[in-house]
């Protein structure tokens, strides 16, 4: 039997009363659910290691900690964590990242940790974190960065930890930790640093700060392969030519820039044989050609060439790339020719050539692969 409110009635709701509480009831709902292979205990919601290839779209709003580690997820959009205004701690790591969408953090003024470490990320762009204003530990160890904006952490001036271990920084823009007065804890060790005169304001500031950046060394010229940057005197930090008066190579993701180890001229990147362990970051938006082989690069992660709509040539043959992500060449309609013999691939993943209409040269031989499916190449 249904009951139907009488409006008036001393006895029954009216109406907009009756709307007015199953809306309470839902935001209730919405506010409590707990995802889908998640465990939901107080405000915590953890789902690490259940195989997430996004991030839920249920998580309650009064959430505080939020486990996303060791899962599949391959990018963070701007509306993913919207209206979880109340989270403090961010789990990240061991997943798959190689974006995250600017304004991703705007509702999260309270977050205090964010580990994205363990990721495929390749860059830090300006106001990357814009929004997490109370953030007090930043981790971002094991990533592929070799780009960071100027201004990418000035919004941090709270942060207390900051690592970026095990990267390919091989320059960082002048001043960008000098706004963060409690910084205690500050890790920049195994990476690529070119230590030229661009970079001899970090000698400096180590210098200055004698308990954190242990361990941060050179990694080129030869001359200075090794140092520990806080030792190498202000004169050692060299250019060659007018290196100095050009200023510090911009690290500009709007448009990109040659990496640093790397030569490019009329269109063509040359990167062959400089050790590389990952595809470079933020390279120029207008080259035609890219020269990666002869590297230590291993996986080739989402969307790695996607901004790069005027690529004709890429070559990684003879590195050490065992996987590749299945929308690592997407969108590249201009694409000719793709060189990726000589590497441990043992699968091609459903869709990687999709789209790729205008290939005309496909090279795969000297691999490990084992199996083809049918419509691997249907694009072709």
């Amino acid at each position: 039997m249904a009951l139907t409110p009488q409006r008036g009635s001393s006895s029954g709701l009216s109406r907009p009363e009756l709307w007015l509480l199953l809306w309470a009831a839902a935001w209730r709902l919405g506010a409590t659910a707990c995802p889908a292979l998640c465990t939901c205990t107080g405000t915590t919601v953890d789902c690490h290691g259940t195989g997430l290839q996004a991030i839920p779209k249920n998580i309650p709003r009064n959430t505080e900690r939020l486990e996303l580690n060791g899962n599949n997820i391959t990018r963070i959009h701007k509306n993913d964590f919207a209206g979880l205004k109340q989270l403090r701690v961010l789990q990240l790591m061991e997943n798959q990242i190689g974006a995250v969408e600017r304004g991703a953090f705007d509702d999260m003024k309270e977050l205090e940790r964010l580990d994205l470490s363990e990721n495929f990320l390749q860059a830090v762009p300006r106001k990357a974190f814009r929004g997490a204003t109370d953030l007090k530990n930043l981790q971002l160890d094991k990533n592929r960065i070799s780009c960071i904006e100027e201004g990418a952490f000035r919004a941090l001036r709270g942060l207390e930890v900051l690592t970026l271990n095990n990267n390919n920084i091989t320059t960082i823009p002048v001043s960008s930790f000098n706004h963060m007065p409690k910084l205690r804890t500050f890790r920049l060790h195994s990476n690529h640093l070119f230590c030229d005169c661009h970079l001899a304001w970090l000698s400096q500031w180590l210098r200055q700060r004698p308990t954190i950046g242990l361990f941060t060394q050179c990694s080129g010229p030869a001359s200075l392969r090794g140092l520990n940057v806080a030792e190498v005197q202000k004169g050692e930090f060299s250019c060659s030519g007018q290196g100095e008066a050009a200023g510090a190579p911009a690290c500009t993701l709007s448009s990109g820039s040659c990496p640093a180890m790397c030569s490019c001229s009329s269109g063509i990147v040359d990167c062959r044989g400089k050790g590389l362990t990952a595809i470079p970051a933020n390279l120029p938006e207008t080259m035609t050609e890219i020269r990666l082989e002869l590297n230590g690069i291993k996986s080739i992660p989402p969307g790695a060439f996607s901004p790069y709509r005027k690529l004709r040539r890429i070559d990684l043959s003879n590195n050490q790339i065992a996987e590749i992500a299945p929308d690592a060449f997407q969108g590249l309609r201009s694409l000719n020719s793709l060189v990726l013999y000589g590497n441990k691939i043992t699968d091609l993943p459903r869709g990687v050539f999709g789209g790729l209409y205008t290939l005309q040269l496909l090279l795969l031989n000297a691999n490990k692969i084992n199996c083809i499916r049918p419509d691997a190449f249907q694009d072709l």
